[in-house]
């Protein structure tokens, strides 16, 4: 199957999603179903002295964010079948409690590659994460291959 699709869709955002203000009990649990030791992360006290001033999520957080869209909704199908393949995730700033945290998806990319079973065709959707004052704390890329 030929790679075609309107072009136009590419960077254009299909959801902004607020979420409500991140709190010092959200980053503790997170950090402890992580397994997490590094006290920027676990202990209040400890953070305080640490770089940031106090307590901050571990860099992987933002990756527990949902958008209220998943996809847009005139996405091209390139296959009958489709999973999960893969995220690439690049941190900028901390997030600390009370922070309000906005992610807006967009269709980054959609790329062909040909492996040993033919075709595969990958959708590259780009969150962009922003905090409350219009920092931007992540950029995260989730790929999704379709066959």
């Amino acid at each position: 199957m030929a790679l075609d699709f309107d072009r136009s869709i590419l960077g254009q955002v299909f959801d902004e999603t607020t979420f409500p203000p991140v709190t010092k009990e959200e980053i503790l649990e997170f950090a402890a179903a992580l397994g997490e030791t590094n006290p920027l992360y676990t202990d209040e006290a400890a953070a305080a002295r640490g770089p940031y001033g106090g307590l901050v999520a571990p860099p992987t957080f933002v990756t527990k964010l949902r958008a209220k869209k998943f996809m847009p909704e005139h996405l091209p199908r390139f296959g009958k079948t489709g999973f999960d393949a893969g995220r690439d995730l690049e941190i900028y700033a901390p997030v600390r409690p009370g922070d309000v945290l906005t992610m807006a998806s967009s269709i980054h990319d959609i790329y062909e590659k040909t492996g040993r079973t033919g075709s595969m065709y990958f959708i590259v959707i780009r969150n962009e994460v922003r905090n409350q004052r219009g920092e931007k704390v992540a950029v995260i890329d989730h790929r999704i291959m379709q066959r």
